[in-house]
């Protein structure tokens, strides 16, 4: 190959070269001039069509609805398509799950700062008749006399986080009853029976109302242990949480203090004074025993203390003078 033929080669891959170059021109020059040529909205639309997220907007006028916007990714997250929103203006509202709906419009209404954009979690209804929970962001554009003339913002789709949510508070909940109940009787334990008798307490104290608080031991359930084996002694004090349920009210409290001791907080008023309720509990025990036909029959001490509703007393000191009257009777019971 001489020299003047591959100067001419050179010469047409560089002319080549440039024609490609030309027309990589004449491309961008025409995408411009259609982006150009494209109005504010439609460039607007062209913008947000290339947004990952569903984004929407409303516009209103004189308080109604005029024109409205989503963009496609609303159909992943709500089974909408865009073209079903402009079939129906408020399928946005409606959508929305019932229950949630009036705190929605509550929001909507309460959206006063121009450009400020809040959130709220709420559910909707996906077209499949699943339900949805989204994380709404949005934010207001008011005209000239303050009205709204435009609200605009995006929603994301939260439904795994809020389920995730829903379990935590489910095992929290869960740990919670059982750092409170006690597991053999299904009462409440030491601790529960402390923390809801001293908000039982205050309530009592600023309605100067007077309170009871009962002590009750099983006698003779070491014995039983002994000699028969725990499980017969479980089912005594199994029995005896079945007879305060049945002797007590469902707002008193009942607890199982540990191993065979039991209190309640009641209160008190003209009907269930302490020697009325004492009298109930000991009936109700006479016709356990009566209708017992297998295990141990059941025979308990009772004390009791009144709460002065002036607030000096602790539900510590309503305890120990609770359990002080009841070894007094125990013991005047077994002299």
């Amino acid at each position: 190959m001489n020299q003047n033929t591959e100067s001419d080669n050179t010469l047409a891959l560089e002319i080549a070269g440039l024609r490609l170059v030309i027309e990589d021109l004449r491309k961008r020059q025409t995408r411009y001039r259609e982006s150009a040529a494209l109005s504010e909205g439609e460039r607007f639309r062209t913008l947000v069509n290339e947004v990952p997220e569903y984004l929407y907007s409303i516009e209103f006028a004189h308080g109604r609805v005029t024109n409205i916007f989503h963009s496609p990714h609303c159909e992943e997250i709500t089974g909408y398509s865009p073209e079903e929103y402009a079939k129906n203006q408020f399928l946005w509202m409606e959508m929305i799950h019932e229950d949630d709906r009036g705190r929605v419009l509550e929001f909507i209404r309460g959206l006063k700062q121009p450009l400020y954009c809040k959130s709220i979690e709420h559910r909707i209804i996906h077209k499949n008749g699943s339900v949805r929970w989204v994380l709404n962001m949005t934010t207001v554009h008011l005209g000239s006399t303050g009205s709204t003339i435009r609200q605009s913002g995006f929603l994301l789709d939260i439904t795994r986080r809020k389920s995730e949510e829903d379990k935590s508070l489910a095992i929290s909940m869960e740990n919670r009853k059982y750092s409170i109940i006690d597991e053999l009787t299904n009462l409440y334990n030491r601790r529960g029976f402390m923390e809801l008798a001293e908000q039982q307490l205050r309530v009592a104290s600023r309605m100067n109302h007077p309170v009871l608080v009962f002590f009750i031991d099983i006698d003779g359930l070491k014995r039983v242990n002994d000699s028969y084996g725990h499980h017969e002694g479980d089912d005594m004090l199994i029995g005896l949480a079945q007879v305060l349920k049945s002797a007590f009210r469902e707002s008193d409290l009942i607890a199982r203090m540990g191993g065979d001791e039991f209190t309640v907080l009641t209160m008190e008023n003209e009907k269930n004074t302490h020697e009325v309720l004492s009298e109930r509990l000991c009936s109700i025990v006479g016709n356990w025993n009566k209708e017992l036909r297998n295990g141990h029959a059941l025979s308990i001490s009772v004390g009791a203390s009144r709460y002065n509703f002036r607030g000096s007393d602790s539900i510590t000191c309503l305890i120990d003078r609770a359990d002080k009257d009841m070894y007094e009777r125990k013991r005047v019971k077994f002299l």
